[in-house]
C-alpha cells in the first residue's frame, strides 16, 4: 500500500500533500534558523522548527497506529 494512501486513510485531517508542505516549511525554517544562528531570533526559530518536525512525526505514527 503506498504511503499517500496510508496518510489519507489513517488521519483524515492531514493529506499526504499537506504533510509534505508542512515538512518542507519546517525544514526551510530550520535551515534559515541555522544559517542566521548568531541572531537573537534564530535559536527560537530552530526550536519551533524541531517541535514542528516532531509533531509531524508523532501525527504520522498516530495515524499509522490508528489504522491497526
Amino acid at each position: 500500500m503506498p504511503l499517500h494512501v496510508i496518510a489519507v486513510q489513517g488521519g483524515g485531517l492531514l493529506s499526504f500533500n499537506t504533510t509534505l508542505v508542512l515538512l518542507a516549511i519546517c525544514c526551510v525554517s530550520l535551515l534559515l534558523g541555522f544559517s542566521w544562528r548568531d541572531k537573537g531570533w534564530a535559536p527560537w526559530l530552530m526550536l519551533v522548527s524541531v517541535c514542528g518536525l516532531l509533531a509531524l512525526m508523532a501525527r504520522i505514527i498516530y495515524d499509522l497506529l490508528a489504522m491497526g
